[in-house]
C-alpha cells in the first residue's frame, strides 16, 4: 500500500491519497503536482519487514544481534 500527502496552497490543508500499486502512487503523485499542490510526498508500508532496519549501536565491537561487528572503510 501506498500513500500519498499533499498540501491544497490555498486553504493550506492537508490531505492523504491511498494507492496499491506504485504505479497508480506515482501517476498520483504526478497528477497533484501538476495540479499546483504543495509538499507533494509519498511513502509505503512494507508489511514483509521484520524488525528495524539498519544497525542501532555498535558496542565493544558487536552489533545488537550478539555477533561481531567488522565492517571498515577501505580506500
Amino acid at each position: 500500500m501506498y500513500r500519498v500527502y499533499y498540501t491544497d496552497p490555498q486553504t493550506n490543508t492537508a490531505y492523504a491519497w491511498d494507492e496499491f500499486t506504485l504505479v497508480g502512487a506515482l501517476g498520483a503523485t504526478e497528477e497533484f503536482r501538476n495540479q499546483g499542490m504543495r509538499f507533494v510526498t509519498m511513502v509505503s508500508e512494507t508489511p514483509n519487514q521484520v524488525g528495524q532496519m539498519g544497525v542501532d549501536s555498535v558496542e565493544d565491537g558487536r552489533l545488537p544481534s550478539g555477533e561481531d561487528y567488522t565492517w571498515r572503510m577501505r580506500r
